[in-house]
């Protein structure tokens, strides 16, 4: 499964030796498993250049994984019904350590449109991320400010942890976290965390997205964030029950 998890958009190919280095497994028994998962049809292995990329059997897994994934089925429609609403994009995403994986997206037309990545550790730049960062713990939220590279995505990017804390304790307050081009130039966002009710855990987020213009906050807050509010809480009841 590591190796399986070394092949994504960005890595559509490997080499033997590559996988070895990355894995931190010695190149014998790389090569013991590679070749089995070549076997089983989850890897191909280029006859002439040796290269490997995913099989066949790599796509049905996770198309089944993805179909039995218990949380999706259950958030989906609750998105969906939002998104024909309000005819607006709407992004999820589960929180998995200090990452963020993408989890389900509905997009509206007038959007501007960006492949969002699988996985992003960029929480101060999201508005997703900054309402996760928003319900940590201290001891969470200590760990991640140390820890952060904080990159500069955009010019609005916030880099300084003072800046940061202030925007989340503003996130607090609000109840959700805005956005103002900073993970996008010409993206607009205003996000809302997803709790466990049983445990008081953040587990995910939520984000209205928006093509950035003059007055867009002001719209944005003023027309969206009840109905953002209460899609978050919604979601929130469906983890508690799911027990995620």
């Amino acid at each position: 499964m590591t190796i399986l998890g070394l092949f994504d958009r960005d890595h559509t190919r490997r080499g033997l030796s590559e996988i070895s280095r990355l894995t931190g497994i010695n190149k014998t028994s790389t090569y013991r498993m590679v070749n089995t998962l070549v076997t089983l049809g989850f890897l191909n292995k280029n006859p002439r250049s040796k290269s490997l990329r995913l099989g066949p059997k790599a796509l049905m897994l996770g198309h089944t994984c993805i179909q039995g994934f218990e949380l999706l089925y259950m958030a989906k429609p609750l998105i969906d019904k939002v998104h024909r609403d309000f005819n607006i994009t709407i992004d999820s995403a589960l929180l998995d350590g200090m990452t963020l994986l993408a989890l389900y997206r509905r997009e509206a037309p007038n959007t501007l449109f960006f492949r969002q990545p699988l996985a992003s550790g960029d929480l101060h730049a999201r508005a997703m991320g900054k309402a996760v960062l928003s319900r940590m713990s201290e001891e969470e939220l200590d760990r991640y400010i140390k820890q952060a590279p904080y990159k500069r995505l955009t010019p609005a990017t916030i880099t300084q942890v003072d800046d940061l804390l202030r925007d989340l304790d503003d996130t607090r307050k609000r109840g959700y976290s805005l956005n103002k081009q900073e993970y996008m130039q010409g993206l607009t966002c205003i996000g809302a965390p997803v709790v466990n009710f049983s445990t008081g855990r953040v587990v995910g987020a939520i984000s209205f997205d928006f093509p950035a213009g003059d007055e867009i906050v002001e719209v944005m807050e003023r027309n969206y964030a009840r109905p953002l509010l209460k899609l978050a809480h919604d979601l929130s009841e469906t983890v508690t029950r799911a027990e995620y």
